[in-house]
């Protein structure tokens, strides 16, 4: 069961980050041809990307729409000429930094499950080895004949839990491994936007 479940996290995982990874780059490479248009909550280039189904499971368009939501808000009570305070710029950037964290947990999710089998897959072949092998000397025990022919199979079959148990841990632990570097390529990549979209947006719009 652990083994169905671990294949399954890494197999569905792996194509998450392959479906983020191309809309984050569709993101980005609009966002770079048209920074300073898409971080104007008024202009048609930010509704059309809004629209844009190629950019829906990037999460940094998502904390985009949370920044300029935010600054949408702070347009329509303060008025756009007068621009973005330096507390309307913090304000933004706690919403944004809120997003970030939702977006690391739906990155990170499941991957609990990998460590379950990393850590929990050796010791219960282990708890199977050592229940087989005191099944196989009681029996011995009762027989009263000790020889070759009678322990070993028993011996054998009991190491194959740890056998069972390493071969679900190793393929987990690799997959954890390289999910790990991957999900963090994407958490830098968002944090990143993330600093770079309050940078343009105070040269853009601060007083």
């Amino acid at each position: 069961v652990m083994a169905i479940v671990s294949f399954a996290v890494m197999i569905g995982k792996t194509r998450f980050l392959a479906t983020v990874k191309r809309a984050n780059e569709s993101f980005i490479s609009q966002f770079r041809n048209a920074s300073e248009a898409l971080l104007d909550p008024d202009t048609e280039e930010s509704r059309r990307i809004a629209a844009d189904p190629k950019v829906k499971h990037s999460p940094i368009y998502r904390l985009y729409a949370i920044g300029m939501h935010e600054m949408r808000q702070r347009f329509a009570a303060r008025g756009r000429d007068n621009g973005l305070s330096a507390a309307s710029l913090d304000a933004i950037r706690a919403s944004m930094d809120a997003g970030l964290v939702r977006e690391n947990q739906r990155l990170n999710s499941q991957i609990v499950l990998l460590t379950i089998a990393i850590s929990g897959g050796p010791f219960l072949g282990l708890l199977g080895t050592v229940v087989g092998v005191m099944i196989t000397f009681a029996a011995i025990a009762a027989a009263g004949d000790v020889n070759v022919n009678s322990i070993a199979p028993g011996i054998a079959a009991a190491l194959v839990a740890t056998v069972a148990g390493l071969g679900v841990a190793i393929p987990a632990l690799f997959g954890y491994n390289w999910l790990a570097s991957q999900i963090k390529n994407v958490s830098a990549d968002t944090q990143v936007f993330a600093d770079e979209f309050l940078t343009r947006a105070a040269e853009l719009h601060s007083l």
